[in-house]
């Protein structure tokens, strides 16, 4: 039998013209097939090997950030700022953070009197980054494109303000300070006006916190002056700093001068005596 007949049909059965009109639909709609597989799933989403091939063989930062997001909780040491600078550093401040999906939230605050009225301040943030992949040489965690480890320094940039400040610690959990409070005792020669206004109960505010409150008082007159001898007992509000107690971002050794200041009076004396800690309980 002829491939061909003379009326044209392929080996008698088909039509010539009508094979080749087949034959077209067929070859359109195979590249169509190849050209969806190379282009992804019709919504313009490739596949995750070819994304991988595109970036240099990493995942793009999206996949990236969705599978090592992870939180840290930070003690960042501010510095001694500007008393209104110190006052505007408040629990849930948000910094604005320029890597997606990285977010900085300060969730406690503690803001102590230095003896020239600013306020040394130390913040409790939750830090939202990442750790690096397991295969990266790098293993610190990360955060706004920075590694973060205790020294480090961090900024927080908020509608209020921007500071600058060093990670003293970094955990997996813990929203608060450890805050405590540390009797001390405190001596000093002071004028009789001073001396006669001081009581038991008197406290030292600063930014709306008592962070200073007197316990005990004793006075003795001094001969041929006009002063009065002072002996003050005090709790106060400290920051426990790997095992040191501060103040207005000083340890408390024996020595230091602690300045305590009311509506009445200013008082400053030189620490004699540092009592037992409590820790502040938030809940109190």
């Amino acid at each position: 039998m002829p491939l061909i007949d003379d009326e044209g049909n392929l080996f008698g059965v088909v039509n010539v013209i009508d094979a080749l009109a087949v034959c077209l639909i067929i070859a359109v709609l195979v590249a169509g097939v190849a050209v969806v597989g190379v282009l992804g799933d019709g919504k313009g989403a490739a596949d995750p090997e070819t994304a991988a091939n595109e970036s240099g063989g990493a995942l793009t930062n999206e996949s990236v950030n969705a599978s090592q997001l992870k939180t840290q909780y930070a003690t960042i040491n501010i510095g001694t700022q500007p008393d209104y600078v110190a006052e505007a550093v408040n629990k849930g401040d948000q910094a604005t953070v320029a890597t997606d999906g990285h977010n900085l939230t300060i969730t406690d605050v503690y803001v102590s009197p230095t003896n020239g009225g600013d306020g040394h301040v130390i913040v409790r943030a939750k830090l939202e980054g990442a750790y690096p992949p397991a295969d990266e040489p790098e293993t610190a965690f990360q955060f706004d494109n920075r590694s973060i480890r205790l020294g480090s320094q961090i900024t927080i940039d908020t509608a209020d303000y921007v500071l600058k400040g060093t990670v003293q610690q970094l955990q997996d959990d813990g929203t608060t300070l450890n805050t405590e409070r540390t009797s001390v005792q405190l001596e000093s020669n002071v004028s009789a006006t001073t001396a006669n206004a001081i009581e038991i109960g008197d406290e030292y505010q600063f930014d709306g916190q008592t962070i200073a409150t007197v316990t005990d008082v004793e006075t003795t007159e001094l001969e041929n002056t006009s002063k009065v001898a002072v002996d003050l007992e005090a709790d106060l509000v400290t920051f426990d700093r790997a095992g040191t107690k501060t103040f207005g971002g000083r340890s408390l050794s024996i020595g230091t001068q602690i300045t305590l200041r009311t509506e009445s009076y200013d008082f400053s004396g030189e620490l004699t005596h540092r009592g037992p800690s409590e820790l502040i309980d938030e809940t109190d």
